[in-house]
């Protein structure tokens, strides 16, 4: 059977995407089946997978070279072994197992989603031509020229440089994929037995490694990684990997038949639920190691794997600190982990390893670029104001004069689609710029309240005291913006909407309500020279213009000279809030020296007293 070849096309990337998200969603799908926990388990899943990533890798180099394959920018080369991963994957699980809450049952569920994992990467093998057996006159595969089968029989002498393929070889990246099978065959057989926690681990991992290493005597040193060294024992070749193979796997499987046979009790899938703190910590963990990793040490596919991951597990923990939130009384604060896990989403797409794509202007006659922008962020803002807030909702029940002293804080993210760059067939630029977002962000407002004697001088209704109010604001964000570059003559629009619980007492018509603004619309214009002196208005121009208040705002701003560098806008804010409507502000857009693809967005404005406004957001820029 021959195996095509086309120069410089990967085979192996695809599968070896496609196995780690095999692995993952099967994972997920054991862990609901067995009635874990949903967000311990998540966890434990990016945690595990992050270290099967990077003990594939470690174990095929020596302890010494660990740091080098790391920490450094030294080109990485392919070689993988699931052993070191998996060895990897079963140490965290256990250090990490009962600080998330879980029991040792955990274990079993890494048998299965392998086994399956292990097959579709099989395919990649074969297709690569990696792991490849020894030449055969029976039936086998041939690779084509430039492969690595091929290669090596050339150096060998066993065939001519310019043979257009190799010599047959045994398929044993085949018959791997028939063994993961059948293992994966006889723990389905086997999942209703009710034997004691990690038997299921411990079956799957004898069998997979005596298979292995009965596959070892057909399989080609050059094409195995780990420990591929040729020795003469009882007058056969063996590898060294195999020393290490027949004695670890007749251990697990004695460990597996020893706790089968003592009928060991069964222990329950959860010991206790852990606490948010903890998982964010391991979150942190994992976001501090990945940030310590070389730009080599991680491939896009894993980099991607990896965020994923970790921003399922941040996004599960934000929303259920909303749903928490949405159903705790007023007065009780459960958004804690909602900022921290905001920051933490950010740095995910900080610190994972990945090298951005550079922003290129198209080529002639090319399609758009496409940019995916990530931002989080944090805001804040204050005022005083005077209102009149109705005693209930009957017509004659009066109303209640109030001296409002309002605080904000949240925390959020958006995502932003750029199509951008469109030229003709001749090379000549559209400079058609569109752009489509959203985003979620959620905080707390606190009012202290004040009563106001009335006509009578008399401290009359629901508020007879001082009183403060602590709600809960949530704004979901969706706009479209519209840019046309031409010269002084460019132009940016923008439209938007805020829907939510976006602030209480915001002081429409006469001002006598106390609920929730719930809708807000976001309009922006911009006219002139991008790079050099434009005008802006906007009103409830983002969250931080919206949240607790909403804001109008007239400025001036310029692209300092530089195209698609820092921009500086400056003007005049209003929020109309008695006694001081009025606020100067400033914000600016600064791109980071060392990573053009990162952009931090400071905001503040002030009446330099009691009305002030801050916001700090994080972009990241992905083109595509």
């Amino acid at each position: 059977m021959h195996i095509p070849y086309t120069p410089g096309h990967d085979y192996y990337t695809p599968f070896y995407l496609l196995a780690t998200l095999t692995n993952v969603l099967l994972l997920l799908w054991e862990g609901w089946r067995r009635g874990f926990p949903l967000r311990p388990w998540l966890t434990l899943v990016a945690a595990s997978s992050l270290a099967l990533i990077l003990g594939s890798k470690l174990i095929t180099h020596p302890v010494g070279e660990w740091a080098a394959v790391l920490f450094t920018n030294a080109p990485a080369d392919t070689a993988r072994s699931i052993l070191g991963g998996g060895l990897a994957a079963g140490l965290t699980v256990v250090a990490l197992r009962r600080w998330l809450g879980l029991s040792w049952a955990v274990l079993d569920a890494l048998a299965l989603p392998l086994c399956a994992a292990l097959m579709v990467q099989c395919v990649g093998c074969v297709l690569t031509g990696c792991c490849f057996g020894v030449t055969t006159t029976g039936w086998g595969l041939t690779y084509a020229a430039d492969t690595l089968p091929w290669a090596a029989q050339v150096l060998r002498g066993a065939l001519l440089a310019h043979a257009a393929h190799s010599l047959p070889v045994v398929p044993t990246q085949l018959w791997a994929l028939a063994l993961c099978a059948a293992v994966g065959g006889v723990l389905l057989a086997t999942r209703k037995r009710r034997w004691p926690v990690g038997s299921w681990l411990l079956l799957q991992t004898g069998l997979l490694l005596l298979g292995r290493f009965g596959l070892s005597f057909w399989r080609d040193a050059v094409g195995e990684p780990l420990a591929g060294t040729v020795h003469s024992v009882l007058g056969g070749q063996w590898l060294g990997l195999q020393f290490l193979l027949l004695p670890a796997g007749l251990l697990a499987l004695g460990l597996w038949l020893w706790r089968v046979r003592r009928r060991m009790a069964v222990e329950d899938a959860v010991v206790a639920t852990s606490g948010q703190g903890r998982r964010l910590w391991v979150v942190a963990g994992l976001l501090g190691s990945t940030a310590l990793l070389g730009p080599a040490a991680l491939t896009l596919p894993e980099v991607l794997a990896v965020k994923g991951l970790l921003l399922v597990v941040l996004l599960a923990e934000a929303g259920a600190a909303l749903v928490s939130a949405v159903n705790a009384n007023a007065r009780e604060w459960r958004l804690a982990g909602l900022p921290l896990s905001g920051g933490l989403i950010v740095l995910i797409l900080v610190t994972t390893a990945q090298t951005p794509a550079p922003e290129q202007a198209p080529l002639p006659g090319q399609g758009p670029t496409r940019t995916l922008t990530v931002t989080g962020g944090v805001l804040g803002n204050q005022h005083e104001a005077y209102e009149r807030i109705q005693l209930n909702n009957t017509g004659c029940s009066g109303s209640q004069q109030l001296a409002l002293q309002q605080q904000v804080a949240a925390a959020g993210g958006e995502v932003a689609f750029e199509t951008s760059g469109l030229t003709n067939a001749f090379g000549q630029p559209i400079d058609k710029t569109t752009t489509w977002g959203g985003g979620l962000w959620v905080g707390r407002q606190r009012i202290d309240a004040q009563p106001l004697p009335g006509q009578s001088g008399s401290y009359a209704g629901i508020t007879d005291r001082d009183t403060t109010f602590r709600p809960t604001l949530v704004d979901v964000h969706v706009y479209k913006q519209i840019h046309r570059e031409r010269g002084w003559r460019s132009f940016d629009v923008r439209l938007g909407l805020h829907l939510g619980q976006l602030g209480y007492f915001s002081y429409f018509g006469d001002g006598e309500s106390r609920e929730s603004t719930l809708l807000m619309p976001e309009v922006m214009v911009r006219l002139g020279h991008p790079d050099l002196l434009f005008g802006q208005a906007d009103f409830c121009y983002g969250a931080e213009n919206v949240l607790g208040a909403y804001t109008s705002r007239l400025g001036v701003g310029s692209g300092l000279g530089m195209r698609n560098g820092p921009q500086l806008l400056v003007g005049y804010a209003h929020s109309p809030h008695y006694p001081t409507p009025s606020m100067g502000f400033a914000s600016a857009l600064l791109r980071l020296p060392s990573h053009p693809s990162l952009s931090l967005e400071p905001y503040v404005a002030t009446d330099f007293g009691r009305h002030n406004s801050v916001s700090l957001k994080l972009n990241y820029r992905i083109g595509r």
